[in-house]
């Protein structure tokens, strides 16, 4: 089905990663789609933190004595050896993915250093086009949490396959006019129809509120934001993203001054936007 990336034209981290966490689980606990975010990143520790593997990876290797039990042959570089010599099929998939919540919710990891095997990143990385394609027939919404920059061919073939692109940027006007930038740059890639952009760790006390930035770069439509808060930035170090947003009082916030309350209704304005952009592309099939 449909395939949304989240991608970003910075070199250091700008928390791309949180808010596509944030916002693929919140989706799957309020929705009901299918949902697979996948990864990209080489030895990407925060999406396994997030939901408590790399502890779990910690204990198992204590237990079995090797500490490479639970990544060998799994998620991307499972999946790319298979991709590469055309097995791949989409009843496969789930094999490689680890289940956050069922049949709403699963996560495909990005390979990891190995004690005893060099990865060929660049080989699991080239076959990703391919896992995404068989991956989009099994899952409603394919999340990709995707490598910065344009450099790899393959990143473009993943935008140019993406039925929605998240362009992630900081709170800062430099990065505005950036973006502004980058859209006339690559009319083709980031075509307006499927091109969203979206603030991560936002501030709505900063200068530059979303209203804002929506007006100063033109947009039809208020851009979306990921604020930061502190509870979700602690349930992603204690691997406990899941519980957070399955936690009652949470779900139940409702006065937007409250922090914590806001950071749930910009999670919601997102998905709602993303659902709506689904909608319409569905209708132009």
């Amino acid at each position: 089905m449909t395939i949304i990336s989240f991608w970003n034209d910075n070199t250091g981290k700008i928390g791309q990663t949180h808010s596509a966490l944030a916002i693929a689980t919140h989706m799957a606990i309020e929705h009901n789609y299918k949902i697979l975010l996948v990864s990209t990143e080489y030895n990407d520790q925060v999406t396994m933190q997030a939901f408590g593997f790399n502890e779990m990876i910690k204990t198992v290797g204590k237990l079995t004595n090797n500490k490479n039990t639970m990544d060998l042959e799994s998620g991307l570089e499972g999946m790319s050896k298979l991709a590469l010599s055309n097995r791949l099929t989409p009843d496969i998939v789930p094999n490689y993915t680890r289940m956050i919540l069922k049949n709403r919710l699963e996560i495909l990891a990005g390979p990891r250093d190995r004690e005893d095997e060099k990865i060929d990143y660049n080989k699991v990385y080239t076959s990703i086009k391919q896992i995404l394609g068989v991956a989009r027939q099994y899952y409603d919404i394919v999340f990709v949490d995707l490598n910065h920059g344009l450099e790899h061919p393959t990143t473009r073939e993943i935008l140019k396959m993406s039925n929605i692109i998240v362009i992630n940027f900081e709170q800062k006007m430099s990065e505005f006019d950036k973006y502004a930038e980058l859209k006339e740059k690559e009319k083709e890639l980031f075509d307006p129809k499927k091109t969203m952009a979206l603030i991560n760790r936002y501030d709505r006390d900063a200068k530059y509120t979303t209203k804002n930035i929506t007006k100063y770069l033109g947009e039809k439509k208020e851009i979306l934001s990921v604020p930061y808060n502190h509870l979700y930035a602690e349930a992603v170090q204690e691997g406990t993203v899941a519980e957070l947003f399955l936690n009652p009082r949470i779900r139940k916030l409702e006065d937007t001054q409250d922090r914590t309350a806001f950071f749930v209704s910009e999670l919601k304005r997102a998905e709602e936007t993303l659902i709506y952009k689904m909608q319409e592309l569905q209708m132009r099939i």
